[in-house]
């Protein structure tokens, strides 16, 4: 049988049995599916014009809505063509960060030019420097083609581990998309990526040891340690990035189990090394780090949280793009969303980031809807899900298994800023500064993750957003106002708690998945 996918016409010779889910990843179509085809995420909606047999699977009956069977949608995952077929997959575009600059040309014709890249397990963010002046020119962002093979960073490694060849496939994969962020930003600049010299990357461990090409085998069991953290010094040619033939590519160091690169970037970002106050620093995300410096060392740990900060895994869940529901009020018995793109009056939004469902969760628990252990209330528990958005027979809905995905994500986050405050002999009242690094705090509203427990009871006033603390700290190598040798030394002196082992973590984990029993009282 004969598969075609739309727009990109790309054809592929199945056999009988095989999904379109299965055929899609054979060719590098990317469904925007992030539960490696086990049918639990709902994400992999391509549309069937022909071969399409309408015997929809119990799955399908649970994740699509009338208008999309009617339609002709289908789950990738769960539709085994009995004949030829044509698929149309949406396209999503190459999302462009919101803090992205552009600087006149001739400010990057007149220095010496570099790239930062933070290996995301769910995105990819590149900056175009300006090497002597510490200039960003550039900013762009793409999603992580890996996220075809699984969400998460666990998915990721099973893969990897299943044969040779797969992670060869994942390294292809990673290096080709870095190939492609470095094109876009050097084209917005209208430049050739052969004038760059200098590409420094950083990512969590299963990241940078999947681009590097190193075993993941030591991550996938206890005590959860990877062969080697060292950074990694290369030409163009050996790391296979298309930059100068004359330029270098720098990974920078791991920490511990899986606190990678990533970590290290954000602690030379805030000049954490340097702290000497009680500073906590969460880079929360499909893959979370956590940073506590006590005024004296800084201590490290990572948290599994999966992928619902970034929308997956959520019913209606998605990135935060055009159309992603970021903010949530309920007042007057209904819902008022805002949402990106929202400006234009015929725009209608078409799902829910993770600040959005923060905000959706906490007016929830807030106005009697959800109980402190997430269960819905009322109507809304009865049907296990409620209608937050709708117009013309379009709705959007946040489910029960919305919420139970959202709680095992804060859970682990909230376990691990316990633990390091435990380990370190601290209380949340005590901290100093918290620094919130990523791309999702940036429109995440302090006061509301603070009452539904996600971040420690303070005061909102010591809460610093920094952004993309990983490009920030890459590009301080980039500039060589932070030595090579002098972020190799950090890594190493950074410590690290590996929370699957820590005694307390179970214990911690349960507790952190209800809610705090009063929000205006909400205690870490």
């Amino acid at each position: 049988m004969i598969i075609t996918f739309l727009p990109s016409n790309k054809k592929v010779h199945i056999e009988q049995g095989m999904s379109l889910q299965e055929a899609a990843v054979n060719i590098g179509i990317d469904t925007n599916g992030v539960c490696s085809g086990k049918k639990t995420c709902g994400k992999c909606k391509v549309l069937v014009t022909k071969g399409n047999d309408r015997m929809f699977s119990a799955e399908e009956m649970h994740f699509l809505t009338e208008e999309e069977k009617d339609r002709g949608i289908r789950l990738a995952c769960c539709l085994s063509p009995a004949s030829d077929a044509c698929v149309i997959v949406e396209q999503k575009e190459s999302r462009t960060a919101e803090h992205s600059v552009m600087m006149p040309l001739d400010i990057a014709e007149s220095d010496s030019l570099g790239i930062v890249v933070d290996i995301g397990t769910t995105n990819l963010e590149g900056a175009l420097y300006g090497r002597k002046k510490r200039t960003a020119l550039e900013i762009k962002g793409i999603p992580n083609p890996q996220r075809i093979y699984g969400g998460d960073v666990v998915s990721r490694i099973t893969y990897a581990i299943e044969g040779s060849q797969n992670a060869l496939k994942l390294k292809e994969l990673i290096k080709e998309a870095v190939n492609i962020l470095i094109k876009e930003l050097a084209a917005e600049q209208g430049i050739s990526p052969y004038r760059i010299e200098k590409v420094v990357m950083a990512g969590n461990t299963t990241m940078t040891n999947l681009f590097l090409g190193r075993s993941v085998n030591g991550l996938s069991r206890a005590p959860f340690q990877s062969d080697t953290y060292a950074g990694s010094r290369l030409n163009s040619r050996e790391a296979g990035i298309t930059v100068s033939t004359a330029g270098d590519v720098y990974v920078l160091p791991g920490i511990s189990g899986h606190v990678g690169g990533d970590a290290l970037a954000c602690i030379l970002s805030t000049k954490l090394y340097r702290e000497e106050k009680k500073v906590l620093l969460l880079d929360i995300g499909t893959n979370g780090e956590i940073v506590l410096c006590d005024g004296n060392k800084l201590v490290a740990c990572s948290v599994a949280a999966g992928p619902a900060f970034e929308g997956g895994n959520i019913s209606c869940g998605m990135r935060a793009e055009r159309g992603a529901i970021t903010t949530v009020r309920y007042q007057d018995n209904h819902f008022e969303v805002q949402f990106i793109g929202d400006e234009s009056k015929e725009a209608y939004p078409t799902g829910i980031c993770g600040s959005g469902l923060i905000e959706c969760i906490y007016e929830l628990y807030e106005n009697g809807k959800m109980d402190e252990t997430g269960r819905l209330l009322g109507s809304a528990g009865e049907e296990n899900r409620i209608i937050i958005w709708s117009k013309d027979k379009k709705e959007l809905s946040v489910t029960q298994k919305d919420i139970r995905e959202y709680q095992l994500a804060q859970g682990a986050v909230r376990a691990g800023v316990t633990i390091l405050l435990k380990n370190a002999g601290l209380r949340a009242e005590e901290l100093d500064k918290i620094y919130l690094a990523g791309n999702f705090g940036r429109s995440l509203s302090v006061r509301k993750a603070m009452a539904i427990g996600l971040l420690p009871s303070v005061s909102e006033e010591i809460v610093e957003y920094i952004g993309n603390g990983v490009l920030a700290g890459a590009a301080k190598i980039l500039s060589e106002e932070i030595s090579i040798q002098e972020a190799e030394e950090i890594s190493r002196n950074t410590g690290h708690i590996e929370l699957a082992l820590e005694p307390s973590f179970e214990e911690q984990f349960i507790k952190a998945i209800s809610f705090p029993p009063k929000i205006k009282d909400t205690a870490f």
